[in-house]
């Protein structure tokens, strides 16, 4: 089924590389789409057309093109998968909603309520495309560009759910990912769009260990390792009470999330570990090499104003108490003298403001 499709990938970053390379080595068709500006990097990749992926996966692939033509870079694509962080979903989508066509998927990772923006945004402007929308909560691999062309993999996850809308369209992009990535990831049904984004393990991983080590990583940001050095017993005790709070808003819900504990697990290797402390240290851990996120990275300006503010109106409507949800965000906004509430995704800005929790999951069902 797959081997007559046509990939294009939006986004050159690390995941949006990884993913390249990942899907040419399979020797499918796939186009990358550079969103940016035209670097010597970009120049040297258009040239060349190969990325090659180190570490826990060891392969390489020869891309059909790179541009930065969305036309160009969508016109004969079956796949569209959006690579790129939240704050640039909206000009990503002004550029790739008038080139859409009936037939066509487009899955978002991570999808951090991005499904909900698209859906809004293509009302808003007037286009209606039989097209399915999925998303996964987060990329298939830990990983960071380490040269232009080569992306390292710190380790990929053994499997990770997927989900769509319309929801009875999943079994298709879940068995197309399963035989792109055969080998090296299992994707596995999820249940709709509102669980892969309030399953987003990024919520309760990074923005505690950043607000409160806020000193030691605005004096050393090159060196400070924020799950080594930044997850504490006490921090870490915190943040499993923050994840609570998620699990709390998908009950009301009637979503199955998983504990983000269970999730590492799953996605990395299971093992004895009670806490996010004890995971991180442990050996099934990805993350005991990354280092250089600073004060105002996006550990704080993506997932505050994109997991954190949509899950704090969400408990609003619920009538939830979320106490640490909220206080992160009060705390960010403060450090950095922005308002992230209103700079952040609102259920306004998503399309589901004054809707009730059957309405909002009617609209992705």
């Amino acid at each position: 089924m797959a081997d007559k499709l046509n990939f294009t990938v939006l986004g050159s970053g690390n995941g949006g590389r990884a993913f390249c390379s990942h899907i040419a080595h399979k020797n499918f068709p796939v186009i990358m789409y550079e969103p940016l500006e035209e670097t010597k990097d970009f120049l040297k990749l258009q040239d060349e057309k190969e990325i090659f992926l180190k570490g826990d996966i060891e392969i390489g692939g020869k891309l059909q093109d790179i541009t930065m033509d969305m036309e160009k870079a969508v016109k004969n694509a079956n796949v569209i998968i959006v690579v790129v962080p939240s704050f640039a979903h909206r000009p990503i989508f002004n550029k790739l909603i008038p080139e859409l066509k009936d037939g066509q998927h487009v899955i978002l990772v991570p999808g951090n309520y991005g499904g909900f923006l698209l859906k809004k945004m293509m009302s808003d402007m007037g286009i209606s495309r039989d097209i399915i929308i999925s998303e996964l909560s987060s990329l298939p691999y830990a990983c960071r560009i380490n040269s232009y062309n080569t992306v390292m993999i710190y380790k990929k996850k053994f499997q990770m759910k997927l989900a769509s809308s319309p929801a009875n369209k999943n079994s298709e992009i879940v068995d197309i990912m399963n035989e792109v990535f055969n080998g090296y990831v299992k994707f596995i049904p999820g249940k709709n769009l509102l669980e892969m984004d309030l399953d987003n393990v990024n919520q309760a991983l990074h923005p505690l260990p950043v607000l409160l080590n806020y000193g030691t990583i605005e004096n050393h940001p090159e060196t400070f390792r924020h799950y080594m050095d930044g997850v504490t017993p006490l921090i870490s005790e915190k943040m499993e009470r923050l994840d609570q709070e998620r699990l709390n808003i998908g009950k009301a819900f009637s979503l199955n999330l998983m504990p983000t504990l269970d999730q590492l697990k799953m996605y990395y290797g299971s093992n004895n570990s009670k806490s996010f402390y004890e995971y991180v240290n442990s050996d099934e851990s990805p993350y005991k090499d990354i280092v250089g996120h600073d004060v105002m990275g996006r550990y704080l300006t993506e997932d505050i104003p994109f997991l954190h503010v949509p899950a704090c109106e969400l408990a609003a409507v619920l009538d939830l108490k979320i106490t640490i949800t909220n206080l992160c965000v009060q705390l960010a906004s403060e450090l950095h003298n922005t308002d992230y509430i209103s700079k952040g995704y609102t259920l306004d800005k998503l399309g589901i403001a004054n809707k009730q929790p059957e309405e909002i999951m009617k609209l992705i069902s």
